[in-house]
């Protein structure tokens, strides 16, 4: 097993425990106050009441929220594990 499918294991292990689903569908978000754009990323809420268009993350929002500081590089990370959530990955 190459270092990126260990990583994809662990991952999908941690992701497992925490989000309750070791493959989630990813989304940005707005993971900190006062910005103008998403710069965090986190699972897609499965709460028929939170809007997929709404960028907020509430108490029903599954975790990990990850802040990344960055718009471009949140957007670039939900790409990536998206890919490998649609069997993108190994």
């Amino acid at each position: 097993m190459n270092a990126l499918n260990r990583a994809r294991h662990q991952a999908r292990e941690f992701f497992g425990d925490v989000a309750g689903n070791p493959a989630p569908e990813w989304r940005t978000c707005f993971s900190t106050d006062g910005t103008e754009e998403p710069t965090g990323i986190a699972p897609v809420c499965p709460d028929e009441d939170h809007e997929e268009a709404d960028g907020s993350v509430y108490v029903c929002c599954p975790n990990p929220v990850v802040e990344c500081d960055s718009g471009p590089l949140a957007a670039y990370l939900v790409e990536l594990l998206n890919a490998d959530h649609s069997g993108g990955g190994a």
